[in-house]
């Protein structure tokens, strides 16, 4: 991945007898988000702006998005709108980051067989299900209890200080209304990506991908980020028990330091 080597000049002049121009940073390589459900690309504003010193970012509005209707779920699988939404960027990707639900989107993707000219994948807090966990009633049942407290601190993210001072019960109640309004096709949305990652075909993907999240984070607790590193060779794990689900957002200075030195990491100069 090469940093910023001048390009050929866009415009150029002549001024007072001197010769003046203006060039552009061709080859700083590009820099794709795929946000995570009832989300939005605006999420990844904070981190946008840390990287953009290095990379162009292009970040993805995808079905899921807050307030979309679920209607995909039956005309394309999150796979193939993440490899329709790559199509749209106007120029190859060279860093592909992913949150939550985006995250198993990517692999989904990846685990289709596509060879993807991407040279580093980060994934933050994506849901992985280790092999051994028997998919059954009582898991069903904590997994709803799980997302909505996910998509409850997600609300909490956004209201940003005001979630501070705001009145327990109307936060609460705020909280309830929005998962009503959400409905029962959100949850399924994620526990169908959730229940069937571990058996995505990922042994042959090579991308050096890195995994930030926390480990006590749903997605990711007890045996579930080892099972990821072990079925997605080449995956590098950074979990701290001070990031959130939301880290990109709430933290987002720590995990662009974590991504500019991954990324320095898999250049090979």
């Amino acid at each position: 991945m090469n940093r910023h080597r001048a390009g050929s000049a866009v415009n150029a002049s002549t001024l007072y007898g001197e010769e003046l121009a203006v060039h552009q940073f061709q080859d700083q390589p590009a820099m794709a988000f795929v946000h995570g459900l009832e989300d939005d690309w605006a999420s990844w504003s904070p981190l946008s702006r840390l990287m953009s010193g290095r990379f162009r970012s292009y970040p993805l509005d995808l079905p899921w998005r807050s307030g979309g209707t679920y209607r995909w779920r039956s005309r394309a699988t999150v796979g193939q709108l993440v490899e329709a939404g790559l199509d749209l960027v106007p120029e190859p990707v060279s860093v592909l980051v992913a949150h939550s639900l985006g995250a198993n989107a990517v692999l989904q993707w990846l685990a289709g067989g596509v060879h993807p000219e991407i040279d580093a994948l980060v994934l933050l807090s994506p849901f992985y299900w280790p092999p051994s966990t028997v998919v059954d009633w009582a898991v069903f049942d904590g997994f709803r209890e799980d997302f909505a407290a996910v998509m409850t601190a997600g609300m909490r993210t956004r209201l940003g200080p005001r979630a501070q001072t705001m009145d327990p019960d109307l936060f609460s109640a705020m909280a309830r209304k929005m998962l009503e309004g959400m409905g029962p096709q959100a949850f399924l949305a994620l526990f169908d990506q959730y229940s069937s990652a571990s058996g995505l075909s990922l042994d042959h993907v090579t991308v050096p991908t890195l995994v930030i999240g926390n480990p006590t984070d749903p997605g990711l607790a007890g045996e579930r980020a080892q099972a990821l590193q072990k079925d997605l060779p080449g995956a590098e794990l950074h979990l701290a028990p001070h990031f959130t689900h939301f880290c990109h957002v709430e933290q987002p200075t720590e995990v662009a330091d974590l991504i500019h030195a991954f990324v320095d990491r898999c250049s090979p100069s």
